[in-house]
């Protein structure tokens, strides 16, 4: 003969797990647009400024959803031509055209054109550094977040 067991307090929890669900998605959008924006703040901070347009150009998208809605994503970018190339460095070309029909000219070929090297100028990493800054507080500010949305289940 089958024993049922009655479990007292499971539709509680189960109720508390519905209410932690459905106001995840709002405090999870609201918690990345916070990170992002001290990001963005941080990284024009460090932005080097000459004309100020890359400075300005920095923008904050604003939260999606990839991967079949499972991971919400926050996106930081810039809007200037130039701006991958303060941020991850690039060689100094003079004289013309290092490149033809989006291939590399080699060695000769440059120097027949009266193409010279000028060195190379070093990556300031203005959103890398930012990134790495704001780790830390990623982390802590997310345990807070989940400890806030399992408040209801303690109770």
């Amino acid at each position: 003969m089958a024993r049922t067991v009655d479990v007292f307090g499971f539709d509680e929890l189960e109720k508390a797990f519905k209410r932690c669900e459905k106001r995840y998605p709002n405090e999870a959008d609201a918690f990345l647009m916070a990170e992002g924006q001290a990001v963005n703040k941080r990284t024009k901070a460090l932005t080097p400024v000459r004309t100020r347009k890359l400075r300005n150009s920095w923008r904050l998208k604003k939260v999606k959803l990839y991967k079949g809605g499972k991971v919400r994503v926050v996106r930081e970018q810039t809007t200037a031509p130039h701006g991958h190339l303060v941020e991850l460095g690039h060689e100094v070309v003079r004289g013309g055209r290092s490149r033809e029909r989006g291939r590399k000219l080699n060695r000769v070929q440059r120097s027949a054109r009266g193409i010279s090297s000028g060195g190379y100028v070093e990556g300031k990493h203005m959103l890398e550094k930012s990134l790495s800054e704001a780790r830390s507080s990623f982390e802590s500010g997310a345990k807070k977040l989940l400890d806030r949305l399992t408040d209801d289940l303690k109770a």
